[in-house]
């Protein structure tokens, strides 16, 4: 996944299409991109200057953002799976003979309702999926009935309704480690500005080369072309994605924590 590149890497990723000669006349021969291509440079020349190339981080500041990219690997795994299974529970009700109508009606009322810009949620910054997790709490709270619907719905090792309660718990997680890296940052720069700068690049990073490879995908352009755009960007996200393996993810994110307890049954 693209968000699980560090900076460094997102820089040198796109740091080619703007000043390598042979790399940018490929991006700008390929229509589907070309007109991409200018905010590709200007974000580059501002990621460059809010962090250069080479700049060192402490070991505090790497084991906070390597335990969040670990929890982010469970929280988007558990996004997934609450999803698919409404969307099981769904088509299975309208497999039934004859259809059970009402009830894949409230399966699609259950995913809108936690999912209301669907799977989007997972490629969100790590505040925006903490901040939509602790939405969904209160929206079980105040809405129990929805919560009962859930506990309906039996997945392997339990029901919907607790793995929704661990992605709420990975969300709160996801919180409280962002708010201590950005007071680490605070403490350890002299540029005030460093830390939501960089998580504003890093998100405009991954909206714009996300858009790049989407319009690679529809693209009619020479295939070796594609590939020596888009290849490296897919090589190295699937390999940042490996540095998280889901057990590890789990054991990190489901460690005891006051800020990461599951909601309460209150909420069931």
């Amino acid at each position: 996944m693209l968000k699980h590149l560090n900076l460094e890497e997102m820089v040198g990723l796109t740091n080619p299409w703007v000043s390598d000669s042979t790399r940018k006349a490929l991006f700008l021969s390929i229509p589907e991109i070309a007109a991409l291509h200018p905010q590709v440079v200007d974000l580059q020349a501002e990621l460059l200057v809010a962090r250069p190339v080479g700049a060192t981080r402490s070991a505090a500041m790497k084991k906070l953002i390597d335990e969040s990219a670990a929890v982010d690997v469970l929280h988007d795994a558990l996004a997934r799976a609450i999803d698919s299974g409404l969307e099981t529970d769904r088509l299975c009700s309208l497999a039934r003979k004859p259809p059970a109508q009402a009830r894949a009606k409230q399966a699609e009322e259950a995913t809108a309702k936690l999912f209301p810009s669907g799977m989007a949620i997972i490629n969100a910054s790590l505040v925006a999926e903490s901040g939509n997790t602790e939405r969904v709490h209160t929206l079980l709270t105040r809405e129990p009935e929805l919560a009962s619907f859930l506990e309906e719905i039996p997945v392997r090792d339990g029901t919907l309704l607790g793995l929704t309660k661990r992605w709420i718990a990975a969300g709160r997680k996801l919180g409280k480690l962002e708010r201590d890296r950005a007071a680490l940052a605070a403490k350890e720069t002299t540029t005030p500005r460093e830390s939501t700068a960089l998580t504003r690049l890093r998100v405009e990073w991954i909206g714009l080369v996300s858009l790049v490879l989407a319009n690679l995908e529809r693209s009619k352009a020479d295939p070796a072309a594609i590939e020596t755009i888009r290849g490296p960007v897919l090589e190295s996200s699937d390999r940042a994605g490996k540095r998280y393996d889901l057990p590890a993810a789990v054991a990190t994110a489901e460690a005891p924590d006051a800020e990461a307890t599951p909601a309460s049954d209150e909420s069931a």
